[in-house]
């Protein structure tokens, strides 16, 4: 299974935002299977040497780990120079937030972070490692977005936008940088069972769609790299795109998309989401 993943082809080095826990997690196991070297970006210092020790003792390869918030727009440069002497073959920019509830009653600082850390962070990182990549003849990057990215999702509205611009620019770029042997591709996840879920503060397992696991969403994503320009796990997610696209109007699909996020929240549950402190920065699963 995806043995177009190769050292030649997206090494030595592959680089995961966000790889301490869920898709990134799973992301990082597989690629170090394949024998990739890998640098992990998180936020915890700790983690991050737990996991990186673990990964790097399971699978024999060297995985760096790399302390940054990339919400904050001073991470980039810092990204930028702690890597400039290693060849990032593969580049996935996993890290993200959500933010829910009535965008109006949200606070403008936590939205600023959100989108400085889902969309902003990974284009200026894509635009850096892939023009390194298009130097070199071969490489890969490979974005995270949503289902939700693929129309207005209320409740979700801030979240939702910042990932239909990693939607648009990953299949831009796929077919941009093709033919200077650089993969991209857009990995849409629907809901996967992480730890970004218990942010949520309600159960996500309620909706009708089932929960994927982050293994077989990060599976679909790398067989996916290479040959698509994007892709959506599983076969109930893709019927329900396929119908949203092809068998809803658009204000069908806002409607339906509310009154369904309404149901899982209230008053009280938006308030409680206010009040929580910002939730852990390394995974984007929704």
């Amino acid at each position: 299974m995806n043995n177009h993943i190769t050292t030649a082809k997206y090494g030595p080095w592959a680089l995961i935002t966000g790889g301490t826990s869920g898709i990134g997690r799973a992301l990082a196991e597989q690629l170090a299977e394949k024998g990739l070297n890998l640098v992990l970006v998180a936020r915890r210092q700790q983690l991050l040497d737990k996991i990186s020790a673990k990964i790097a003792d399971k699978y024999q390869v060297e995985v760096r780990g790399l302390k940054a918030d990339l919400s904050d727009v001073a991470s980039v440069e810092y990204v930028k120079e702690a890597t400039e002497k290693l060849e990032i073959g593969l580049f996935i920019p996993n890290a993200g937030v959500e933010n829910h509830g009535e965008f109006v009653n949200g606070d403008m600082n936590k939205e600023m972070r959100l989108v400085q850390l889902n969309s902003v962070t990974p284009m200026q990182l894509a635009h850096h490692f892939g023009s390194k990549m298009k130097e070199r003849g071969k490489g890969g990057i490979m974005f995270l977005a949503t289902t939700i990215g693929y129309g207005g999702t209320p409740f979700f509205s801030h979240y939702a936008a910042s990932k239909a611009y990693i939607l648009a620019l990953g299949e831009g770029l796929h077919y941009e940088l093709k033919k200077y042997g650089v993969d991209v591709t857009v990995l849409s996840p629907g809901g996967t069972d992480t730890p970004m879920i218990e942010n949520f503060g309600f159960d996500m397992k309620n909706l009708p769609m089932p929960m994927m696991t982050p293994e077989e969403t990060a599976t679909a994503g790398l067989k996916a790299l290479g040959s698509k320009p994007s892709v959506i796990p599983g076969f109930q997610n893709n019927m329900m795109a396929f119908m949203s696209k092809h068998i809803m109007t658009r204000k069908a699909n806002v409607s339906m998309a509310g009154k369904m996020m309404e149901k899982l929240m209230s008053p009280e549950k938006e308030q409680e989401q206010l009040e929580r402190q910002e939730p852990q920065l390394e995974t984007i699963e929704v």
